[in-house]
């Protein structure tokens, strides 16, 4: 049990030096930009083109919420697709394999800073949503927590993938390319093909039609009126979408070799 102890103490400094040299580096601000940009451009189309932040927190909600999936596949590209290829191509391995430390703890260190760090963007961008609320609506509406609830996992599941991308790769930016478009476009033709192929309305099982429930949580699916969110179902597919590329891209972490 000690022992175990150890390892999950370990996990935790592995992250924290992770966190550690993602706020030293230059992509966190990349992507504070980013969304600092994405929160500018739709607050002032909204104030000078259109009329104002309304009077309806849901739709104002629903509104900003609809980029959150773009912004977190973003994220994962950035901190989580190059995680572990990173250790490989730039031979820092060499020297943190002959630590006294299981590679496990080393996976689940990386896999909790990427997640972790994503999980923080998108808290941070949910509060000034929040915020914007007040000033323009006057009130918070609940359903902006429950769409913040189905964005923390779609983070965990996100990740999954992108890690056990990184975990099979020889190069970080061919792990990001893939990681990219297999979360943002390859995957979306995959569900198009399996209700084609199918004739399926609800390919509930793939990841980003759970993702859906970040926003359809409003009451207007981008895809369509479609179903109400099954809360529980989708947290399931999410969280097993972030466990099993994890559990994955570990198995393949651990053999892997130079």
């Amino acid at each position: 049990m000690d022992g175990f102890a150890d390892d999950v103490r370990l996990s935790f400094v592995v992250m924290h030096n992770e966190l550690l040299k993602h706020v030293r580096g230059r992509r966190i601000l990349v992507l504070s930009a980013l969304i600092g940009l994405i929160l500018a451009a739709i607050t002032a189309a909204m104030v000078f083109l259109g009329d104002g932040l309304g009077d309806d927190p849901v739709g104002l909600s629903s509104l900003y919420c609809m980029v959150i999936s773009l912004m977190i596949i973003i994220s994962v590209t950035l901190f989580g697709a190059t995680t572990i290829v990173s250790e490989y191509e730039e031979r820092t391995a060499l020297i943190l394999f002959t630590r006294p430390i299981r590679k496990w703890s080393i996976f689940t260190g990386k896999f909790m800073a990427a997640f972790a760090i994503t999980t923080a963007f998108v808290i941070v961008y949910y509060l000034v949503v929040a915020v914007l609320c007040l000033i323009g609506p006057g009130k918070i509406d609940g359903t902006l927590w429950v769409s913040l609830g189905y964005a923390v996992c779609y983070c965990f599941a996100t990740t999954g993938v992108a890690v056990l991308i990184s975990c099979f790769m020889k190069k970080a930016s061919t792990s990001s390319i893939l990681t990219f478009f297999t979360l943002a476009l390859f995957l979306d033709i995959v569900v198009a093909v399996v209700i084609l192929a199918a004739g399926l309305d609800d390919p509930w099982y793939m990841i980003n039609s759970a993702g859906n429930a970040i926003t359809s949580v409003f009451g207007n699916d981008l895809l369509g009126p479609g179903d109400p969110v099954d809360g529980p179902r989708t947290v399931m597919v999410l969280l097993l979408w972030g466990f099993v590329p994890a559990i994955l891209g570990y198995l393949g972490f651990s053999r892997r070799d130079f």
